[in-house]
């Protein structure tokens, strides 16, 4: 079928348009309705400060650092007039409406109640929800941009237009590293996809990709392009959450590899049901594409030989996309774990350990299908048979995760600082020189009192004016045991405690920053040590005189 047909008439995607938004909007709002107030969310990864420090370089670098370039330096930027409690807030709500407002879109065609049902599962299912448990939201903000590239280079617009309008739509994405690439291959295989594609415009495409992912690209290199741990693709592989097996589980959109990110109800006889029913939905989506554009290109068509060739190509895209990714990430969790660990040390390879978020594709696919068989219901039972289609999607979606809300609830509640926070990061800025920190106890997770579960990672960097040493060695409890992923050791034995003067002058630390009522041992000996703010939360010590 041509990539250029004519679309129809305005009147006529107003519905579906209309639909796919309000749908898109009450599943946001009910997702993060008790994700409320201003003050800052620590979750896992998801952290922010209240007052954050302006980046030391107009570039990261450190290895650590461009795990959210350049998003931390839009956040520094905009904390002037948005408070990163709001930011954090916006960036929930842009992700989750833009991928179902998106998704809805793509299946407008179909009519009213097909796009509904896509945009709501866009937005609840297993997959966004374990991102946001796991605290990547920044993560789906890649997620939420896929519909929407494919919307702009399957347009008819011209294809300037096309490339102005590509690079607007992948923003959002282009703020963390995964969501540019993602963004980026995404983008050249949707103008792939064109009946009329040309190498020159691909190349255009490929190019304009390219060059959104340069904020991190060109640092990575400065920095050193050095490997990863080898360990992070088994400490990040996939998991079975559904007790199906993990490629069961990530064609449902779960198996992440945090147990701590996993809903309960995952392993729930109900949630699992809806689930599978979803599939079941999408694959009976899969045959009725196959079917119905065969049967019309067959009859129709001028060649009906070259018309069956395309019909059960489009048949394939579809089921390739729906399955596809999952078992690419099985593959790289199982049977190809040794070739993943190999090429760890490839820079830049780093991006695809986790393999739970390389599902992002086929979860958008299971979607779409999901729609198109709810529109399939529309065309032969009527408004009343696709307002009843549309319904049991979302009582499926609701199903397969229903306690998504209550968890949000209680993870992303707000957090207010210890009020020896900002005293503790005044004393470090009035140091005569930018300061290197060091980060006690020596590991990268922190669990204070004072903000209860979920762990977060320690967020000290993001409010000094300086550099600040902290630890990157993770540990991940897998069946097996637990592994310990470090993609930079410094070659010091700071977890235990022994933090010599001659460990302190290697790495030129000026200060150390010592986190009270958080697991972890803190240093054992502190000769030489100069206090310059003690208080119930932090405590900090000049360190220069010790060197």
């Amino acid at each position: 079928m041509s990539s250029e047909a004519a679309p129809p008439p305005a009147g006529i995607d107003r519905p579906p348009v209309a639909a796919a938004v309000a749908s898109a909007i009450l599943a946001t709002a009910i997702v993060l309705s008790g994700v409320t107030g201003t003050a800052q969310r620590l979750v896992r990864d998801f952290v922010a400060v209240p007052d954050p420090a302006a980046p030391t370089s107009l570039l990261p670098t450190t290895a650590a650092q461009l795990r959210a370039w350049p998003l931390d330096a839009i956040s520094w930027a905009m904390s002037a007039v948005v408070p990163t409690g709001v930011q954090q807030r916006l960036l929930l709500v842009t992700a989750l409406a833009l991928a179902g407002i998106g998704t809805g879109l793509l299946v407008r065609r179909a009519g009213p109640a097909a796009a509904a049902a896509a945009a709501w599962l866009a937005v609840w299912n297993p997959y966004v929800t374990e991102r946001l448990l796991l605290g990547h939201g920044p993560t789906l903000l890649g997620y939420a941009c896929l519909p929407w590239i494919v919307l702009v280079l399957r347009s008819t617009l011209r294809t300037r237009h096309r490339l102005l309008l590509l690079v607007a739509v992948a923003i959002p994405a282009a703020l963390t590293p995964w969501g540019g690439v993602v963004a980026a291959v995404t983008a050249v295989f949707a103008d792939l996809s064109r009946g009329d594609r040309s190498l020159a415009r691909t190349a255009a495409v490929a190019t304009v990709a390219s060059a959104w992912c340069l904020p991190w690209v060109l640092p990575a290199v400065l920095v050193g392009g050095v490997g990863a741990d080898p360990d992070g693709p088994a400490a990040f592989a996939l998991a079975d959450d559904s007790g199906l097996g993990a490629w069961v589980s990530a064609l449902m959109g779960g198996g992440v590899w945090a147990v701590g990110a996993q809903p309960l109800s995952r392993s729930d006889p109900v949630a699992l049901a809806g689930s599978l029913a979803l599939l079941t939905l999408a694959v009976a989506a899969v045959v009725d594409l196959w079917v119905v554009a065969r049967m019309t290109e067959v009859t129709s068509g001028p060649d009906p030989e070259e018309a069956t060739g395309r019909s059960t190509a489009m048949a394939a895209v579809a089921l390739l996309l729906l399955v596809g990714p999952a078992s690419l990430a099985w593959w790289a969790s199982g049977p190809g774990l040794g070739v993943m660990s190999e090429l760890q040390q490839v820079p830049g390879f780093a991006l695809f350990r986790d393999q739970h978020r390389m599902l992002a594709p086929g979860v958008l696919a299971l979607s779409v299908l999901v729609g198109l068989a709810v529109g399939w219901v529309a065309r032969h039972g009527g408004r009343t048979a696709s307002a009843l289609g549309c319904a049991l999607v979302v009582a499926l979606s609701v199903a397969s995760v229903p306690d998504l809300p209550s968890r949000m609830r209680t993870d992303y509640r707000p957090v207010t600082y210890p009020a020896d926070w900002a005293d503790a990061v005044r004393s470090l800025d009035a140091a005569p020189t930018a300061p290197t920190v060091l980060s006690l106890p020596w590991q990268p997770l922190r669990a204070p009192g004072w903000a209860d579960e979920p762990p977060f990672l320690d967020p000290l960097p993001r409010a000094v004016s300086g550099t600040v040493l902290t630890s990157t060695a993770l540990t991940v409890q897998r069946a097996g045991g637990s592994i310990v992923v470090d993609d930079a050791p410094v070659g010091e034995d700071w977890a235990s405690g022994s933090v010599t003067a001659a460990s302190l002058r290697r790495h030129g630390v000026t200060h150390v920053v010592e986190w009270l009522g958080t697991p972890g041992a803190l240093a054992g000996s502190r000769d030489g040590w100069r206090l310059v703010h003690q208080g119930p939360s932090f405590t900090v010590w000049d360190v220069s005189g010790a060197q």
